[in-house]
């Protein structure tokens, strides 16, 4: 039977192993750290888009309901007043009740407060996520669309 024979004094690695080991995990740590930072601010990113996107829907959707309830004529010096509401804009959960808009969270909110229902809405407004604010613009609603919200330039 024959039987390993282990030498003295060479046990372990070498310290060209080492040095080796040690630059690939210097490699990884510079290329996987600045992308994990990127995540966080590519999500931040991707909920305000989807922000966006529920304001337009929400926009869309008082127009149209304006457009199908409102009997008066419809004027272009009025006709944002008349479909803009606050109520039916996003809200964090602290301004919603039973019967308010829906809820979204308190990860979101308004840089400054909305105008109120029926008043003349805003061109601009800074929307915030988790401390991450986008500054939007909003277009004016017409007789044949609704306003839509921007990124600001």
């Amino acid at each position: 039977m024959k039987t390993l024979k282990t030498l003295k004094g060479q046990e372990g690695f070498t310290l060209v192993e080492i040095i080796a080991v040690l630059i690939i995990l210097g490699i990884l740590a510079a290329v996987a750290v600045p992308r994990y930072i990127d995540l966080e601010t590519s999500a931040k990113t991707r909920a305000l888009d989807a922000a966006i996107a529920e304001l337009n829907g929400r926009e869309s959707l008082a127009w149209a309901d304006t457009k199908i309830t409102y009997t008066g004529g419809w004027s272009t010096a009025t006709d944002g007043a008349q479909i803009w509401s606050a109520n039916r804009m996003m809200k964090p959960s602290t301004d919603c009740g039973a019967n308010g808009p829906p809820c979204l969270g308190t990860d979101y909110g308004w840089g400054a407060a909305l105008p109120a229902a029926g008043s003349t809405p805003p061109t601009t407004a800074s929307l915030l996520f988790r401390g991450s604010s986008i500054n939007l613009t909003r277009s004016v609603a017409s007789t044949s669309q609704p306003a839509v919200w921007r990124r600001a330039q």
